[in-house]
């Protein structure tokens, strides 16, 4: 009998807690009501949808509804590569930019949409609360505004918040998640996804942001045989800007990284590079002369034979400027002369590519719908001399940005900076310690 009182009295208080959750969780819908009833007299479009945005959605929850581990699997190739923090940080950082761009594009399209269609005040017409969760039907007398469903949950915190919103049978998450299924989907890189959701013409592949200031860049490898060499390659911020420093005496060591975009959709790349040194002599038709002060290498796919299918984008010191060639070993990449000479020596420039102009005339054909990775190089190893180079901000971008003639020299930034000194570069850790107010 005690058991059975004990054991009433638990189920009878739990189901008032549910009641006075559920209550509360109504009073706090209403409130919202007739607090967006006021506002929607008195804001703009844009100004209340940013209030409705941030006062009342649970951003998160509804990341996650439309983007499910999206972040997680397109990065799931870096996992074997990074230490467990890194790739911990990573992924956090990558997730955290894509809910940023999520909540401005939330906060564009309500504008557009309340901008659109007069809804006027909202009338609640239905509502059903269970515990930590709700579900409330709102219409409008307005002329064109449909009845829709607002799905309302109660946070661990106690605060109630928007989950998700329901129109004609379909909810807003999936909505979204419909119209960007194809890179999530494809796991291509998380920049693409926040490109898309921008609606920008260019993909940042890299831009060196993300790393420390005389650290080795965040994401990046090397080939298991230069595990213990020294790295000749240094990140350095100034003045708001970041770059790669690289200097070479023979070390000829190159980095790699993971990056998957569709070459098709966005075919022009760009970057910015600067020269200092030119390893003297260096022809990368021949191996004893194959060092370029500067490369970039787009790993676009396999052969059936497991060789990767690579351009390797150079500044040669003595190849002109549009030479296309590859030496005749097996595996070696096509590589492309972006620049040329000491002419421009000691200068930031911007350099422009068109990825499947060049995959036409050196593999054949039209590039496969997902690249694999980036490489960078700048080395002196076969002329025993010395290189210097430095790179940024690594795009790309459609083709009718570029036919409209919106891809322009962005380099001007990195034009009076202080670069980083050969000393710099040799100061710096591969191990120094991740900063959690890195951006990538």
């Amino acid at each position: 009998m005690n058991l059975f009182w004990t054991l009433s009295c638990l189920l009878l208080t739990v189901s008032a807690a549910a009641a006075d959750d559920a209550t509360a969780g109504h009073a706090w819908l209403v409130g919202r009501v007739a607090d967006y009833n006021a506002l929607q007299e008195r804001l703009p479009p844009a100004d209340l949808a940013r209030h409705l945005v941030e006062e009342s959605l649970d951003l998160d929850r509804f990341a996650h509804h439309v983007l499910h581990n999206y972040v997680e699997d397109a990065l799931g190739d870096f996992e074997a590569h990074l230490d467990d923090d890194e790739h911990l940080y990573y992924v956090a950082v990558a997730r955290q930019r894509i809910v940023e761009a999520l909540r401005q594009r939330l906060i564009d399209d309500l504008a557009g949409n309340l901008s659109a269609t007069s809804m006027g005040a909202l009338t609640l017409t239905d509502a059903e609360f269970k515990a930590n969760r709700g579900t409330v039907t709102l219409s409008s007398k307005a002329t064109g505004a449909s009845t829709f469903k607002v799905l309302v949950w109660r946070c661990d915190d106690g605060t109630w918040r928007i989950d998700d919103v329901e129109i004609d049978g379909q909810t807003a998450s999936r909505r979204y998640r419909d119209r960007f299924r194809e890179t999530i989907d494809r796991r291509y890189s998380p920049a693409v996804l926040e490109t898309q959701l921008r609606q920008l013409d260019f993909v940042v592949l890299e831009d060196f942001t993300s790393s420390g200031d005389g650290e080795l860049p965040l994401g990046w490898r090397w080939r298991d045989r230069d595990e213990h060499g020294r790295k000749p390659y240094r990140v350095h911020h100034d003045e708001g800007q970041a770059y790669l420093a690289a200097q070479d005496s023979g070390g000829s060591v190159i980095l790699m990284r993971f990056a998957h975009w569709n070459p098709r959709r966005y075919p022009i790349m760009t970057w910015c590079w600067r020269a200092d040194s030119l390893p003297p002599g260096g022809d990368e038709r021949f191996g004893h002369t194959n060092d370029s002060v500067a490369g970039i290498y787009v790993f676009f796919s396999q052969t059936w034979i497991g060789m990767p299918r690579q351009i390797k984008y150079v500044w040669s010191s003595t190849l002109k400027e549009g030479t296309i060639g590859r030496r005749d070993r097996i595996a070696r990449p096509y590589f492309v002369v972006v620049e040329s000479g000491d002419r421009r020596l000691e200068k930031w420039l911007f350099a422009s590519v068109d990825l499947e102009d060049h995959y036409d005339r050196t593999w054949g054909g039209q590039p496969k719908n997902r690249t694999q990775g980036l490489g960078l190089l700048t080395d002196a190893n076969s002329t025993h001399s010395r290189a210097e180079a430095y790179y940024a901000d690594l795009r790309v971008w459609t083709r009718e940005a570029f036919d409209a003639g919106r891809v322009q020299d962005y380099c001007d930034c990195y034009r009076d900076l202080r670069l980083m000194t050969e000393a710099d570069v040799g100061s710096g850790t591969a191990g120094a310690p991740i900063r959690l107010d890195m951006t990538p």
